[in-house]
């Protein structure tokens, strides 16, 4: 640690706040995990709080779990009720005329607090309680959370925008929130330079932060239908089951393919809750929301993990999947996807059904080939993602916003 700052932590205690939509173990989104871990991370090395809503389901923002304090793996977590749950159908056709035009300011604003979730206790509580916290550090650009509440505590506040290219980021409503946070926090080379080309930042406006993984470990489980399986080949995805992840896309592939591979054994595991209509197909198997014991089952058992997201900051199931040792095919329309890809030589990617079709033929017949992509992963996250030097940036960059 640099000297500097266990001066300080020793000091007097450093404090930080964490501004996340939703929290918890149950909670599957790539931000709110990666809020998490951090969280737990440094909540060994100064008091964390946690600042969130009362929702787990980011389509609707209902208020399903207790508001107040309490605390989950030393972290303090502090939930507040959201104003209303969202109208939905309103929303999606308001999304469609937003994100499809160059709308009024009014029109983006009314549209941010759609999107949601909107919570007046939490915001209150930024505006009396803010200055309590030496660094205030928000998750994902996206949501209402971050868009309302960092201007409020803007010079102690960061920002993990965990940003891609998608429709919403070009909204104009967004040019000035990046550049009131102090300092910027990246998961990914790729999301740094798309950011900074975005919003045309300076050079110091932010840093490559990473993302820390632990070694596997721990319980290991398989959901009654994988078990049915009896050893069977499948191809994985974990995460949000969602059109918007690529989920839609990669159940029409792998039909198809399944159609032109008649002979093939292989399935396909959907694991994670689902936000769509998935086709009722034998070789189609949703396990709908797993347990971290049972996650590291699958990721045990699979051939190869898909990544289908065209939209990425940083893809943690990847991660996951390498250190298992596991290959990953990934959507070449998400650039974050093929960079981890090629820094790790742990995977491969298709633009059209025809190179995944090439990419599921080859990995299903070389097991050797599995076996060095999955290898050359592993290597790869132990040596670039280990938790002590992530730990160390968002600890340092933290403690120089509150010192001053």
């Amino acid at each position: 640690m640099n000297f500097a700052y266990e001066s300080a932590a020793r000091g007097s205690e450093l404090k930080f706040a964490f501004v996340v939509q939703r929290y918890g173990q149950q909670i599957s989104g790539g931000s709110e995990q990666f809020c998490r871990a951090i969280a737990e991370k440094l909540a060994k090395r100064a008091s964390v709080t946690v600042l969130t809503t009362c929702a787990t389901d980011y389509m609707t923002w209902r208020d399903e779990l207790p508001p107040g304090e309490s605390e989950l793996n030393g972290v303090r977590v502090l939930r507040f009720r959201v104003d209303a749950p969202r109208d939905v159908p309103a929303f999606n056709a308001l999304s469609e005329k937003v994100l499809n035009s160059s709308p009024p300011m009014e029109e983006q604003e009314r549209w941010m607090r759609m999107q949601g979730p909107v919570s007046t206790a939490l915001l209150e509580h930024l505006k009396r309680e803010g200055e309590s916290y030496g660094a205030v550090l928000f998750f994902t650009y996206l949501y209402a959370t971050t868009y309302l509440g960092l201007p409020l505590v803007a010079g102690r506040a960061l920002l993990a925008p965990t940003a891609h290219d998608e429709p919403a980021i070009y909204l104009s409503m967004f040019d000035g929130l990046f550049r009131k946070a102090r300092r910027l926090l990246f998961l990914t080379p790729e999301e740094r330079e798309f950011v900074y080309r975005r919003f045309c930042l300076p050079e110091d406006a932010g840093v490559v932060a990473g993302f820390g993984m632990d070694a596997p470990g721990g319980e290991t489980a398989l959901p009654e239908a994988v078990r049915a399986l009896e050893g069977a080949p499948y191809l994985l995805y974990v995460g949000r089951v969602d059109p918007s992840k690529g989920c839609e896309e990669l159940v029409k592939h792998f039909l198809r393919f399944l159609d032109e591979a008649p002979e093939s054994p292989l399935r396909l595991v959907l694991a994670g809750t689902p936000y769509m209509e998935i086709p009722k197909h034998p070789r189609v198997i949703a396990t709908g929301y797993v347990s971290e014991a049972e996650k590291n089952g699958l990721l045990g058992g699979a051939m190869a993990l898909a990544a289908p997201s065209p939209y990425e900051s940083l893809c943690i199931a990847a991660l996951e999947a390498w250190l298992r040792g596991k290959p990953v095919v990934a959507n070449a329309v998400s650039k974050v996807l093929v960079g981890q890809c090629q820094r790790a030589s742990g995977g491969v990617w298709y633009r059209s059904y025809a190179e995944f079709a090439e990419c599921v033929r080859m990995l299903e017949a070389e097991a050797d080939l599995r076996r060095r992509l999955g290898e050359a992963g592993r290597r790869y996250v132990e040596r670039k993602y280990g938790w002590e030097t992530v730990e160390q940036v968002y600890f340092e960059n933290l403690s120089q916003v509150a010192q001053g």
